[in-house]
C-alpha cells in the first residue's frame, strides 16, 4: 500500500517465518538469456540465488478493469501525469 508520504510503497509483513527451501525433486525450465518468461502470480515458483554480476530484472504487470476504483491506501495508484493505459492502445503504437 502506498505511505502515508505518499512517495513509495510500505507492505505489511504478514508472516515472518523464512520460506521454506524448495522441494528437491523440482525440474529447472532452461530459459536462454533474453526469453521472457510470464508466470500466474498464483503459480508457486522458485528462482535461486542470482550469483552473475548482472542483474536480473522482474516485471509486475497489473491488468484490471477500466471502471475499477482503488481505494485511495492501496499502492496501485497513478496520477494525472501518468495515468493508466489501456493495453490494446499501447499495443497499437507499438
Amino acid at each position: 500500500m502506498r505511505n502515508e508520504a505518499n512517495d513509495g510503497a510500505t507492505f505489511d509483513v504478514l508472516d515472518a517465518a523464512p520460506l521454506p527451501m524448495p522441494p528437491t525433486d523440482l525440474v529447472p525450465l532452461e530459459a536462454s538469456a533474453g526469453t521472457l518468461v510470464i508466470l500466474h502470480a498464483l503459480l508457486p515458483h522458485w528462482s535461486g540465488v542470482n550469483r552473475s554480476d548482472k542483474s536480473r530484472h522482474a516485471y509486475s504487470l497489473h491488468c484490471i478493469s477500466e471502471s475499477s476504483t482503488y481505494p485511495q491506501w492501496n499502492w496501485l495508484q497513478r496520477n494525472s501525469q501518468l495515468p493508466l493505459r489501456r493495453l490494446d492502445k499501447v499495443a497499437a503504437t507499438l
